[in-house]
């Protein structure tokens, strides 16, 4: 039996609040600026590692995981960038165990750390979309391609920045 548009089965239901709720968190991580200092991959990525660290840790203590996910995005940005939102950042744990962990996944952590590598990559497009927009409503773009440009652009001369620093550090 093929399903029709309006009759999606259950697991493509499921998969669409995931994406969904995904896009939620990263919509709150790009407008909060909940990264660390650069738009590199690893810098985005970084407050989502620290959460699927902490659940792979504790996967049977969502609370601990939780709340030691707040404490330690907190301890990491604060440690690294001027400003930090302490109220945004734990915001923003509570969205992802919320929306991605409870309602998309019914507290399952084997499924979320099952996907980990999927929910990163996922991720990653989201941010790097909800940043683009973010950019053209600032007017530091004039389109989303101009935008992913300026993202691409300000990602490279961090590497090369970083590559200068290191070759005279040896």
């Amino acid at each position: 039996m093929t399903s029709t548009p309006s009759q999606a089965s259950p697991h493509q239901a499921g998969g669409d609040l995931l994406a969904q709720a995904l896009k939620e968190v990263a919509v709150h991580a790009a407008r909060q600026a909940i990264r660390s200092r650069s738009f590199k991959r690893n810098s985005l990525l970084k407050p989502l590692d620290i959460i699927l660290a902490e659940l792979g840790r504790y996967p049977k203590e969502l609370e601990f995981a939780r709340d030691s996910s707040k404490g330690l995005i907190f301890d990491h940005l604060k440690r690294i960038r001027a400003r930090v939102s302490e109220a945004a950042i734990y915001e923003y744990v509570d969205l992802f165990f919320e929306k991605v962990l409870k309602q998309a996944l019914d507290n399952h952590t084997g499924k979320l750390l099952q996907r980990e590598r999927s929910l990163r990559s996922a991720y990653l497009v989201y941010v790097r979309q909800e940043l683009a927009r973010v950019f053209m409503e600032r007017k530091r773009a004039a389109s989303e391609d101009e935008a992913f440009a300026q993202l691409e652009a300000a990602e490279m001369e961090e590497s090369e920045e970083e590559a200068a620093t290191g070759s005279l550090a040896d």
